[in-house]
């Protein structure tokens, strides 16, 4: 099993600069930057492989699909199983804390920007540690 980590933010230099940390931290050399979450999910249907899994670091405020819209589509996608979503917001409102929580994907919620901290913790999460650890 493989990770891809894809990058969903409306802002170019946090594309770069969050492709940037998730290889230099270790969590994936597989990546791909998209402007919203309509690329995103495009880019899944067209591309999804059986056995990789997708962890998606994703932005709230987007034009054209934004981080929530985002979400409810991929919901009965036939790779909703292998995406997992790490939200990487500025957002600080406690509510879309609390909506995250409601989508079976989102395993964690960050403010912008990514660090190597924040990789490593992802690392350590459940759904992907034996990626990382060989548990």
């Amino acid at each position: 099993m493989t990770l891809k980590v894809l990058i969903v933010d409306d802002d170019d230099i946090f594309v770069f600069l969050h492709e940037t940390i998730v290889v230099d931290s270790g969590l994936s050399t597989n990546t791909a930057g998209f402007e919203n979450g309509l690329k995103a999910y495009e880019y899944l249907n067209n591309n999804y492989k059986d056995g990789e899994t997708y962890l998606i670091l994703l932005d709230i405020n987007m034009p054209e699909m934004n981080g929530w819209q985002f979400l409810d589509t991929i919901q009965t996608a036939p790779y909703a199983n292998q995406v997992l979503v790490a939200i990487v917001t500025s957002s600080i409102d406690l509510e879309d804390r609390v909506k995250a929580n409601g989508y079976p994907q989102v395993i964690d919620y960050f403010e912008k920007p990514m660090n190597i901290a924040k990789c490593e913790s992802l690392k350590r999460k459940p759904e992907i540690m034996n990626l990382f650890y060989g548990v």
